[in-house]
């Protein structure tokens, strides 16, 4: 009977054991930056393409398995050596930033799986070997590298289109050249840095020309101005010193009393200059 009872809580055990062990197992997590979905073999269809777990805890069925992506923008470098439209080699280094679309991970899964990289990468390096082939050695190292990112950005969204891939951006982080074409290019680059510098030198030495022209003629104007006021101070003088009354004159006219002693409208002078005053 003692045995009995023994076996019976051995077995209560285990099974209770197998239940802790089940249930513990079936929670899993979805980790920050990532998304997920839940594969059941036993279901039809086994995916849900239209339900996503984002960051946190869940229990599932112990038979069902969580499958995450990361979601978070990712960049990926290549570096090519390709040729450009002449034929010349062109070493460039581009970088292609993008994510996977957060609420659409299980269909990306089920159209790519994990191999999902492989399909960027194929179509990176195929949309980089046919811009750059469209340009010149020099307008990919100097005068055109945003074209060349905006052509190629233009090529990679078409192709994510309906691949549950989102494209962020595209850099040309670096282009290389056989050494005798780039030094070429950079003493291109100097010489036209020096034309702009000996340019603007130019406009400045004419601004100085202009500003020291104007400054000339506002003393011309000073001196012309100066000029007629002295000329109105020696007239001045000179009736001062013909007609002593004059000077008493203008003291009264500028006295704020009952105005001049000798009356308004009177001539001073042996020329009859008439001075006048209003009252």
């Amino acid at each position: 009977m003692e045995t009995k009872q023994m076996v019976r809580y051995v077995a209560i055990g285990a099974v209770a054991l197998i239940v802790f062990v089940i249930f513990f197992n079936s929670w899993v997590d979805v980790e920050p930056g990532e998304q997920g979905f839940v594969f059941k073999p036993f279901n039809s269809p086994s995916i849900n393409e239209d339900e996503a777990y984002v960051e946190g805890t869940y229990f599932i069925l112990p038979w069902n398995k969580m499958i995450t992506y990361e979601v978070v923008n990712k960049s990926k470098q290549y570096v090519q050596k390709v040729m450009d439209i002449n034929g010349t080699d062109v070493t460039v280094e581009v970088s292609v930033n993008y994510n996977i679309i957060p609420s659409r991970v299980a269909n990306l899964h089920m159209k790519h799986r994990e191999n999902y990289t492989i399909f960027i990468d194929d179509k990176a390096k195929g949309s980089i070997k046919d811009v750059i082939g469209r340009y010149t050695y020099e307008q990919v190292y100097s005068s055109k590298r945003e074209a060349l990112e905006g052509e190629i950005e233009a090529i990679l969204e078409r192709d994510f289109e309906g691949n549950y891939l989102n494209l962020n951006y595209v850099e040309i982080a670096d282009v290389n050249l056989p050494d005798n074409i780039a030094a070429q290019i950079e003493a291109k680059e100097t010489q036209k840095q020096l034309n702009l510098t000996a340019k603007e030198k130019q406009k400045e030495q004419e601004y100085l020309a202009n500003a020291r022209i104007e400054k000339a003629r506002g003393d011309s104007s000073l001196i012309v101005s100066a000029r007629f006021k002295a000329e109105a101070i020696k007239l001045e003088a000179e009736q001062i010193a013909k007609n002593p009354q004059y000077i008493e004159l203008k003291k009264w006219e500028k006295w704020d009393g009952q105005g001049s002693p000798y009356g308004s409208n009177n001539v001073f002078g042996d020329k009859a200059v008439s001075i006048l005053k209003s009252n």
